[in-house]
């Protein structure tokens, strides 16, 4: 038996670990209003593709290898109360030509299983719903349900607090950016599932404005950048808690740290990192378009949330040790309002 696979065409308007999202205060809402008993992950099984991983509209998780990839991530921080949707960004790799060009198109080796998985706080009780389970069907190059996961059982649609209707959405007219080269035309896999718990709203959905490619906007965000950066040269936490205050009030709700920024804070003590040396040597490098004097026109943009929100790839806030090639990042995604204002929208891991 085969899920429902609807097929829509549309295109985005423009384009789309841990993650910190900003709760306005002025929504009224109180702390008796969050009921979340859970934590929740989502567990990724693919091969055969360029991906990346979207909750709610946020990327989560970014591949560019064909590969088989197994991750398990925790995603409270990009949870909302009732209806989440997790969107598959793809672009399905055949292989390489005798050229060394990149094939794309449909092809056996590729599939895709997504799950989510809860564990609830008190009792350690898992419940685990399936959300995609796909291959090609190589006959007909559409892309079907199996009627089995790859872990050869059936898939689960309800459990007592969270659930899905095993319905798939895919949609055309969108972009793979990962800056390792130009961007790739890619597809989205829709799945959405309901849930128990009550999670504060993301403040940007008031917010944001829907954003377009524009020089002003390439140089508005770059500006953005420079700004935290420049905080974080002079060691001004003060400048950085303002921009972040009401996220890490978010984020400690979220992911049951507390109900304060203070609490969040306290737990995962950013001011030891958001500075110009890191505890354990790495140094703030020079942002990347300003130390190559990259053309504006040569940002690669990832947006997301239906151009809602925007990030630069790769993330040019990095640290590095004076000897040594690893690197940390700091992946910061922007809003724009009405009035013009530059906002961080989140924090994102890959």
């Amino acid at each position: 038996m085969k899920l429902k696979l609807s097929i829509v065409f549309g295109v985005l308007l423009l384009g789309g670990v841990w993650v910190f999202w900003i709760q306005k205060e002025n929504t009224m809402a109180h702390a008796s209003d969050y009921v979340i008993d859970r934590n929740y992950y989502i567990v990724i099984r693919a091969q055969g593709a360029w991906f990346n991983v979207m909750v709610n509209g946020i990327t989560m998780q970014m591949n560019s290898r064909t590969e088989p990839f197994n991750t398990t991530m925790p995603i409270n921080h990009l949870m909302q109360s009732d209806n989440n949707r997790i969107t598959y960004n793809f672009v399905p790799i055949r292989g390489r030509d005798d050229q060394g060009e990149t094939l794309f198109g449909p092809h056996g080796g590729f599939y895709v299983h997504i799950s989510i998985e809860s564990i609830n706080l008190e009792t350690r009780a898992r419940e685990r719903i399936t959300l995609v389970d796909a291959r090609y069907d190589m006959e007909t190059g559409e892309l079907i349900s199996n009627e089995k996961t790859i872990f050869e059982t059936e898939p689960v649609y309800q459990q007592a607090n969270m659930h899905t209707t095993g319905d798939l959405r895919l949609k055309t007219g969108f972009k793979f950016v990962d800056a390792q080269g130009p961007d790739v035309p890619s597809q989205h896999l829709i799945a959405e599932f309901h849930t128990s718990d009550r999670f504060p709203r993301f403040h940007w959905l008031d917010e944001a404005t829907v954003l377009e490619d524009t020089p002003e906007l390439r140089e508005g965000l770059r500006n953005a950048y420079r700004h935290i950066h420049d905080l974080m040269e002079r060691g001004d936490f003060r400048g950085i808690r303002k921009l972040m205050d009401e996220g890490w009030t978010n984020a400690a709700i979220s992911l049951n740290l507390g109900r304060t920024a203070d609490d969040f804070i306290r737990h995962v003590e950013p001011h030891k990192d958001y500075v110009k040396k890191q505890p354990d040597g790495k140094i703030l490098r020079p942002l990347h378009f300003d130390e190559r004097g990259t053309p504006l026109d040569q940002d690669h943009l990832q947006f997301m949330a239906e151009g809602l929100v925007v990030r630069l790839v790769p993330d040019p806030i990095i640290w590095q040790p004076p000897d040594a090639r690893t690197t940390t990042h700091v992946r910061f995604v922007f809003y724009v309002t009405e009035d013009l204002q530059w906002k961080v929208a989140d924090i994102v891991t890959d």
